[in-house]
């Protein structure tokens, strides 16, 4: 059973203490944090606790919106993943990298509270009926495939018949659920990929559909042939997707990487609604321009006489260059933008955030430069080490100069710069 480590006012009110080893609350046992945030909105229930061994009742009250802000000494393991997608990434990684990386994880209580894509093929009957009374939405799913055999033949899970049944009941329940389809040529575009969107769009909630192009690197061996996405094909599923977009009033998106191989101009703002699906790419590079569009008309004109090395991927890499024009007319700088060939992954690799440290000391020439400025996704969330296992610090003295980490967004990229050589002109 859970310790109670730390706890807020409501609970502490109600009698709960740290060191309580928590059994159940409401009468259902304990089995992770997830019981204790869905009574976050409870009024009265009772908690069942072992305090100094001994059994105990605990009659909760509260108000709907005062937390219990209760947390666990059980740290949340991610369930692992049995499936062998034909495309499963952690299956291309070169060795070297970070240990968590070589993890596969499919876990629905993760996809609750970070976003992260699930198969919904990893779990019990169980554990569906506790998404349904823990009331878990939204809920992240790739589907790949509205048909069970083309869905069975990516994901190489017969668990997975199971999805779109299990997708039903949940919408039945009032989950709601975003979904991505990732697009492998010649097994699941063209009209597999049409009455994919079709049949998830008659899925009751079902809120989006996220249509993303297959990403190999060239560390494929012993793995299926597959094909990536050519310009004409990418175009293709551009247009499919916007077709439909249009018909059901927004609904279904390419990712912004799509357009690039498609080499078409990315969508404007309006085109993505609340942006459900930024964190699969759709959208990023609006979301980006707006971002930075509102800082340059938000700050005031500079004169910093600086010059700056702005790292990127391929594919945004000339899209920044023109954004950068905007931004050293503000400033008063001079910016230089290297957009990196992914060699570590494979040139098939073209976004920001797969982006290695080893890559950009290759690659990024800043002499002469007085910083270098990279995008937060490129670093481990919530550090400071690249992909390649290679430090933020590694890198500024590789390169010469001090590393600038903006968020990809864009939404303080502006700002960032400015307040950098303000910081270095009072030292």
């Amino acid at each position: 059973m859970p310790e109670i480590i730390s706890l807020g006012r409501a609970a502490k009110r109600a009698g709960l203490r740290e060191g309580d080893e928590l059994v159940s609350l409401g009468g259902v046992p304990v089995t992770d944090v997830l019981d204790c945030l869905y009574h976050d909105a409870e009024e009265s229930f009772d908690a069942e606790v072992i305090r100094a061994g001994k059994r105990k009742r605990i009659r909760v009250k509260k108000r709907a919106d005062e937390p219990l802000d209760i947390e666990l000494d059980a740290e949340m393991r991610p369930m692992r993943c049995k499936n062998k997608c034909l495309f499963c990434f952690v299956d291309q990684l070169p060795k070297g990298m970070r240990d968590s990386l070589y993890v596969k994880d499919d876990d629905y209580r993760f996809s609750f509270i970070s976003g992260s894509y699930v198969t919904l093929t990893n779990l019990s009957e169980e554990e569906v009926d506790r998404m349904i009374r823990l009331r878990l939405s939204p809920i992240y799913i790739s589907v790949h495939a509205y048909d069970d055999d083309v869905r069975r033949r990516l994901v190489s899970n017969p668990a997975s018949d199971k999805l779109i049944g299990r997708m039903r009941r949940l919408g039945a329940h009032g989950i709601k659920m975003h979904t991505q389809i990732v697009v492998v040529p010649g097994i699941n575009d063209g009209e597999v990929l049409e009455r994919s969107i079709r049949g998830l769009h008659d899925i009751e909630g079902v809120e989006t559909v996220a249509v993303v192009p297959v990403g190999l690197t060239a560390h494929r061996e012993g793995l299926a042939e597959l094909r990536v996405a050519t310009r004409e094909g990418a175009a293709a599923a551009v247009a499919l997707t916007e077709r439909l977009n249009a018909e059901y009033g927004g609904f279904c998106w390419c990712s912004d990487e799509y357009y690039v191989k498609a080499g078409l101009p990315p969508r404007e703002y309006s085109y993505y609604g609340d942006f459900e699906q930024i964190e699969n790419g759709v959208g990023l590079f609006a979301e980006f321009y707006d971002n930075v569009d509102y800082e340059l008309s938000s700050l005031p004109k500079l004169s910093l006489g600086k010059r700056i090395a702005c790292i990127t991927g391929v594919d945004f890499a000339p899209f920044l260059r023109e954004k950068m024009k905007e931004i050293d007319a503000l400033l008063g700088t001079s910016s230089t933008v290297f957009g990196i060939v992914n060699r570590f992954f494979g040139e098939n690799i073209t976004v920001a955030g797969l982006v290695t440290a080893g890559d950009i000391i290759e690659q990024a020439d800043c002499s002469g430069a007085d910083a270098a400025v990279i995008p937060d996704n490129m670093l481990r969330e919530f550090g400071d080490v690249f992909l390649d296992n290679i430090a933020a610090a590694d890198v500024e003295r590789a390169l010469g100069v001090p590393l600038i980490v903006v968020s990809h967004s864009g939404s303080d990229l502006v700002s960032r710069i400015a307040e950098h050589f303000r910081m270095e002109e009072k030292k």
